[in-house]
């Protein structure tokens, strides 16, 4: 059983986190209130969920997508303090799709990274999200440096990342002629992409499957509930 986290918002009512306003019917919204995001999700006069999910950045809406997706009779939402979604780390890095080069293989994190780089690269496909494989050269600049370099190819391998090659000096020239070293791996399977962008379509597939997205709501007071009516079959 999933227990409903209860907010208690009315029309004119007020949080129990502390802020005063209650939610408005339109998409549009007033300066520190919190709004529904326009587009599915529940009614805003909702006063509770089966899950709500604390934070809109790219893991939480990923989650919230994964979750409704899985379980379309639960209801879902995400609260976010800020006006927008993805606005903080989501936002600010440097936008890499990691190969998964460097992780222990057979651990979790080496097969997370593999599998989701071509399942992300698959999803910018389908939803027309703009990203580049432009790929990445890891050099060794010094002789000491080669039999590192080869170790991390062979875990390259291991990790099962398609394309990856050993390059000498005249090929590394030919890739990147301002780089200079003894030995690269090429990877090619690195790339970039804006992964607000990301999070934003994770937002709009989330609240298309029924989900609820609230901005300018933040939580301030967590309690534990003492029971749960049971609401879903599909929640047990």
């Amino acid at each position: 059983m999933v227990p409903a986290l209860r907010y208690l918002v009315g029309a004119c009512g007020r949080a129990r986190e502390g802020f005063a306003g209650g939610f408005l019917g339109a998409c549009g919204s007033a300066s520190g209130r919190p709004r529904p995001l326009c587009g599915g999700g529940r009614s805003a006069s909702t006063s509770s969920f089966d899950i709500v999910i604390v934070g809109g950045g790219i893991v939480g809406l990923a989650s919230a997508r994964a979750l409704i997706l899985r379980h379309p009779s639960l209801s879902i939402g995400v609260l976010e303090k800020e006006k927008d979604l993805a606005v903080h780390q989501t936002g600010h890095n440097s936008g890499v799709i990691h190969s998964g080069i460097y992780y222990k293989p057979e651990s979790l994190k080496a097969k997370l990274c593999v599998q989701g780089a071509a399942l992300l690269y698959e999803y910018c496909q389908q939803k027309g999200i703009s990203y580049k494989q432009c790929g990445k050269l890891i050099v060794a600049v010094e002789q000491e440096e080669i039999p590192r370099l080869q170790a991390l190819y062979e875990r390259g391998l291991q990790n099962g990342i398609q394309g990856l090659r050993l390059i000498q000096q005249e090929d590394i020239k030919k890739k990147e002629p301002y780089c200079r070293g003894l030995m690269a791996i090429d990877c090619p399977h690195t790339g970039i992409v804006d992964y607000r962008q990301v999070a934003l379509s994770f937002a709009q597939d989330f609240q298309e499957a029924g989900g609820s997205v609230l901005t300018n709501f933040e939580v301030k007071d967590i309690e534990m509930a003492k029971e749960s009516p049971s609401r879903s079959i599909d929640a047990e």
